[in-house]
């Protein structure tokens, strides 16, 4: 059965720039905006991205 799973999408060269502002790799910025971690860190990413870095909170289709 399929369920829905929270995301924020980021143009990619954002991403970059989201790292590089806070000093983390992109794949910490990738796993904070797949809500795979929840730690403060995550937490501030993903306040970035939606204020600041043009993300945008959608839901992605898993388990199908």
């Amino acid at each position: 059965m399929a369920r829905k799973k929270k995301i924020i999408q980021v143009p990619r060269k954002n991403v970059d720039a989201l790292a590089k502002a806070l000093g983390v790799k992109n794949t910490t910025v990738w796993n904070a905006l797949a809500f795979r971690s929840d730690s403060e860190n995550a937490q501030q990413i993903r306040r970035l991205a939606l204020s600041t870095y043009g993300g945008i909170e959608t839901y992605k289709m898993v388990g199908l």
